[in-house]
């Protein structure tokens, strides 16, 4: 019995791989890890991902090692994938990583804490053994937020990798890593809400489309639904837009009831399957008034906080599911119905867990002080105001759906002396509106 389940869950596997036409591969096991500049021969020790090496940093010391690491790992790549487009998909590196495909630099990735994308597709040998090495980096950088923190930078790859094979025609995976597909709530009340959606297609010259769009409620029904043709008119991705529109919503209400929709994006080819990507939609509105607090769709929120780093004792940052399902637990036994997610963008699986159980989040990106005597966040250079911008956008898109997000942290205790960062801190709150017009953005000061 036990043998004929574990085939029935295999096949099912690959019956939705090979409907969705999208094959998403862990590369999380056996990679070949060696500290330090200089990569020697057959010295190294095989690890599993996450992985952080600074399990030095545990002891509460200051001086714990921040410098390289380096992975490497081989892999086969099937002859059949030739044709497709290929991804390598990091959901986090602290701090700045460089990859190298066959021995060739391909991308640097400079922030620990958001995902990152490598287009893989024009550097592999299909039918033969490729070589991945990813160079990471944790020491201090003067143009790369977080410049400090009362917590530790564990220095490695901490989150999963993923590899990610799909059809020319496809959703895109390279617009700041994100899923390609955004859902602005446009108008929510308890008497209708409307959607407008924003998808991201790739695909070849001249070829053609159609994107289907459905909102599915919890038992599988379909709610609200539109499809549109699309023509590609050059190589660069096409954005497709449609509203949704749903009467009489259930709304997504916190921990009372965080009724979640399912929101189907499907890419057709001549009336098949080309891609499709899924998402999670949870309708509600709100506000915050200054004498009276936070209301959420219409009713007074008392919000019951916590701010939550992502570490645990003789793992660092490099948690599994379980370690974040145990903090969940916790929170959720006293009595938590809000978190400030301190103080940088966490693992999408932590959102998800969020908006499944109904807090309140507070998202934010590492801008942080004040520090010590000669520490200090912000350093006024064009490389460090790039690369805030650049987390605060990667922030925004790879979390733009998740219901439970309901602010965008811009900063955290800084100082005006030296380099003043006032200027610079309009600059982001102007950029994260116009990332998303839809959610406030606050700090702590």
């Amino acid at each position: 019995m036990f043998f004929r389940l574990l085939v029935c869950v295999f096949l099912l596997h690959w019956v939705v791989v090979a409907v969705a036409a999208r094959e998403v591969v862990s590369l999380n096991r056996s990679w070949r890890f060696t500290p330090g500049w200089e990569v020697r021969h057959n010295v190294s020790t095989e690890v599993n991902l996450p992985h952080t090496w600074n399990t030095d940093a545990l002891t509460g010391k200051a001086d714990y090692y921040r410098g390289i690491g380096n992975y490497e790992k081989t892999m086969e790549v099937p002859e059949n994938w030739q044709g497709k487009r290929v991804f390598l998909r990091f959901k986090g590196v602290n701090t700045i990583a460089n990859v190298f495909v066959n021995g060739k630099h391909a991308l640097e990735h400079r922030g620990g804490y958001t995902a990152f994308v490598v287009d893989l597709t024009d550097r592999l040998n299909y039918g033969k053994k490729n070589t991945l090495m990813v160079r990471v980096n944790n020491a201090i950088q003067l143009d790369v937020m977080p410049l400090l923190g009362d917590f530790n930078m564990y220095g490695g790859i901490y989150r999963d990798v993923d590899l990610i094979v799909v059809e020319p025609e496809h959703i895109s995976l390279t617009d700041y890593a994100s899923s390609g597909v955004y859902l602005l709530q446009d108008k929510v009340s308890r008497e209708k809400a409307v959607v407008k959606a924003k998808v991201l297609l790739e695909g070849r010259k001249d070829e053609q489309v159609d994107l289907q769009l459905r909102i599915k409620d919890q038992a599988g029904k379909i709610v609200a639904e539109q499809i549109k043709g699309v023509r590609f008119v050059n190589e660069t991705p096409e954005t497709v837009e449609m509203q949704l529109e749903l009467a009489k919503p259930h709304l997504w209400n916190g921990r009372k009831d965080p009724y979640c929709y399912a929101v189907e994006a499907v890419v057709l080819k001549e009336g098949k399957i080309s891609d499709q990507v899924n998402e999670v939609l949870g309708l509600r509105y709100y506000t915050v008034e200054p004498d009276k607090g936070f209301f959420l769709n219409g009713e007074h929120l008392q919000l019951r906080g916590v701010c939550r780093h992502q570490d645990h004792a003789e793992i660092g940052n490099a948690l599994s599911a379980l370690n974040h399902e145990e903090d969940m637990a916790i929170m959720l036994e006293m009595g938590v119905n809000a978190i400030r997610l301190a103080h940088y963008p966490q693992d999408k699986y932590m959102y998800d867990l969020c908006d499944r159980n109904g807090l309140v989040i507070w998202a934010e990106i590492p801008f942080i002080g004040p520090g010590g005597y000669r520490d200090k966040g912000f350093v006024d250079q064009p490389s460090f105001r790039e690369n805030g911008k650049q987390q605060l956008i990667e922030l925004i898109r790879q979390n733009f759906n998740h219901p439970s997000i309901c602010f965008w942290g811009l900063f955290n205790e800084l100082k005006q002396t030296g380099d003043d960062p006032c200027d610079y801190i309009r600059e982001l709150n102007v950029l994260a509106h116009q990332e998303d017009p839809s959610r406030p953005t606050t700090a702590a000061s």
